[in-house]
């Protein structure tokens, strides 16, 4: 019974990797046909392996000169036939690998620093396209995970890694372990997933018990299920509910709103949204939201929010604003109307054409 199932296991393993299994066959049988002549002949281990070599290559002939030269002709001459079959055959799926699956897979990357995108939807390629013309990401590496037998976007700055996002294996071939940032594409259509925000959860979880410094971006189909993602301490939201039945009586209400977010949110065209990720400079230091955003008018930047610490001074401080909770024990303020002076560890959020490098 046990040497039925050794069986059933090898030929398992066989139809799984038919060319691995071919490839230790022949390195065996090349084996002993090296050790034959070492044996019979008493020949160096250099001197056997070049005349052998040439036989596996497909010359037949060796200048031996004893019985053993038609075993090892005839059994050097078989491998040599499987030998070529196998270099042909990897070659042709590789081949057709590329052209039918539009780029290369990646088992495993090695990146820093990167985005990872988990899981795929009709909005991929829009996302992609806009991460490849931004200034933040025109130099970063991309990565697609997802579980998919056709690479979905042909570009060779995208890597793509076949693979659940939900599973810790994968997102760690994924990169995720080094990786700067992750969105998570929702299945918008619901023909992969039942429950597609339930999945949403389920990969935000995996991804935040491998990297709690990753910044999450997860869409989102219904926004009562935003109090689970922030559990589980995803970064951004985007409710897709939310944020389209909003922008639709915003236009009503103000005709143009829709064209102005249109802009703001492509790429490479107008201005757009931007965090000011380097040193604030030490005369904005102290000096109010008003007057820092006079001068950054003088340099066609609009200033648009801060993002500070939050404590007794920026409740004092905000007491007639809205302020927008980010996690890590800091706040957000839009368009504030009170006095508040920057402070040195605050950030600023500003409209630009292009990404500010110094204010």
């Amino acid at each position: 019974m046990l040497r039925i199932n050794m069986f059933r296991s090898l030929m398992k393993r066989f139809r799984r990797h038919p060319i691995k299994f071919i490839l230790i066959l022949v390195i065996i049988l090349y084996s002993i046909c090296l050790s034959a002549i070492m044996i019979s002949k008493k020949a160096s281990i250099v001197k056997a392996f070049l005349q052998t070599w040439t036989a596996l290559l497909g010359d037949i002939e060796l200048d031996i000169g004893s019985g053993v030269d038609a075993i090892v002709a005839g059994i050097c001459l078989i491998l040599s036939i499987i030998f070529i079959a196998l270099i042909v055959g990897w070659l042709t799926t590789y081949i057709l690998n590329i052209t039918m699956k539009g780029g290369i897979m990646t088992n495993k990357v090695n990146h820093k620093n990167h985005v990872v995108i988990c899981g795929w939807n009709y909005q991929g390629p829009r996302i992609i396209k806009n991460l490849l013309s931004s200034d933040t990401y025109e130099k970063k590496p991309i990565v697609v995970l997802a579980d998919m037998e056709k690479i979905p976007y042909d570009s060779y700055k995208v890597d793509f890694v076949k693979g659940s996002p939900e599973k810790k294996e994968d997102l760690i071939k994924a990169g995720i372990l080094k990786a700067e940032s992750a969105i998570i594409l929702t299945d918008i259509t619901g023909e992969k997933s039942s429950n597609p925000d339930a999945e949403a959860l389920m990969i935000t979880l995996a991804i935040e018990s491998l990297n709690r410094s990753v910044h999450t971006c997860v869409q989102l189909l219904s926004s009562e299920n935003k109090t689970h993602l922030e559990n589980a301490n995803a970064d951004e939201i985007i409710c897709l509910d939310k944020v389209g039945g909003d922008l639709v009586v915003a236009s009503a209400l103000n005709q143009g709103v829709s064209r102005i977010i249109d802009e703001l949110l492509s790429f490479n065209q107008g201005s757009e949204f931007y965090r000011y990720k380097h040193k604030i400079p030490e005369k904005f230091i102290g000096e109010t939201f008003t007057e820092i955003g006079k001068q950054l008018l003088d340099k066609k930047m609009a200033l648009l929010a801060i993002e500070t610490k939050n404590d007794d001074q920026v409740i004092k401080e905000f007491s007639d604003d809205w302020i927008h909770s980010t996690g890590e024990d800091k706040v957000m303020i839009i368009n504030p109307q009170g006095d508040y002076k920057l402070r040195k560890d605050d950030s600023l959020f500003i409209i630009a054409e292009k990404e500010p490098v110094k204010l």
